[in-house]
């Protein structure tokens, strides 16, 4: 990992008290994970990132895999003496160039093994569109997770929908109500985020549950959570989870659902390698 980072207390969606994070949706899911793992290294800390479904390698972080041999744990504690940050996965799948993830079971037996300080789980696949639906084995949340951060991206409001901006969009044509051809509007992601069978689905009783509306540097960005704000303030529902609206490329974060002053990286640069 290259580069060094600052980041504020008032601009992290994670305490130091959150060791088993995951983060599922569409629309930035990697890019947010690398974020919070920078920030927990330049605290001191050991991070194991992982994940429950498959992630293309990240070239300038060591990767430990079950099937290179026995003693998985202690060959990823080895590793976590050498670097403060590495993968944990199952396996490299050579068709597609992904490896291929944990099962939660797994992931929650590491965190118990207090092997390292946090551990970052990406738990969902959205095949790089801006939302997603979840289909009946999605998302795949360790039940150990202290909190689950959902992401949607704001590029996707207005669009007309179809499969092209939205994953799984039968399903989430069901969740919503919206009909193909039809711009998709804040009313429709809050849907999504609420439902029952929506964002959230699977997720663990007591885990914290964070939406990130990302992608707030488009042009459109600030009007629509604007919007999502004065939707946000007069639902019942949706007042249950916490909002936030941000960039993850430009490492800025507002929370949007209670008074807040807007958090930005002016001076609080945070780095990453072009691999990363």
């Amino acid at each position: 990992m290259n580069g060094t980072v600052t980041l504020s207390a008032s601009a992290a969606l994670t305490s130091p008290e959150h060791r088993l994070i995951t983060v599922i949706g569409a629309g930035g899911k990697t890019s947010l994970l690398h974020w919070i793992a920078k920030s927990r290294i330049s605290a001191g800390q050991r991070v194991v990132i992982t994940t429950t479904t498959k992630i293309f390698p990240l070239h300038d972080v060591d990767t430990i895999l079950m099937t290179d041999g026995p003693d998985f744990l202690n060959r990823l504690r080895q590793a976590l003496i050498k670097s403060p940050c590495v993968i944990a996965a199952k396996r490299f799948d050579k068709k597609t160039g992904k490896i291929i993830g944990l099962d939660p079971e797994s992931v929650d037996a590491l965190h118990y093994s207090e092997i390292a300080d946090a551990i970052l789980v990406e738990a969902d696949g959205a095949a790089r569109k801006p939302l997603k639906a979840p289909a009946d084995h999605e998302p795949v949340i360790p039940v150990a997770s202290d909190i689950c951060v959902g992401i949607m991206g704001l590029d996707a409001v207005d669009q007309p929908f179809s499969e092209d901006i939205v994953h799984r969009s039968d399903i989430f044509a069901k969740i919503t109500g919206i009909s193909f051809g039809e711009a998709i509007t804040p009313t429709h992601m809050i849907k999504a985020a609420t439902a029952a069978n929506g964002l959230f689905k699977g997720c663990p009783q007591n885990c914290e549950r964070i939406v990130l509306l990302n992608k707030m540097d488009i042009p459109s960005g600030k009007a629509q959570v604007a919007e999502f704000t004065a939707k946000l303030n007069g639902s019942a529902t949706a007042s249950t989870l916490s909002w936030f609206a941000g960039s993850c490329r430009q490492h800025c974060l507002h929370h949007i659902n209670y008074q807040s002053v807007m958090s930005c990286a002016k001076n609080n640069h945070l780095e990453f390698s072009s691999q990363f």
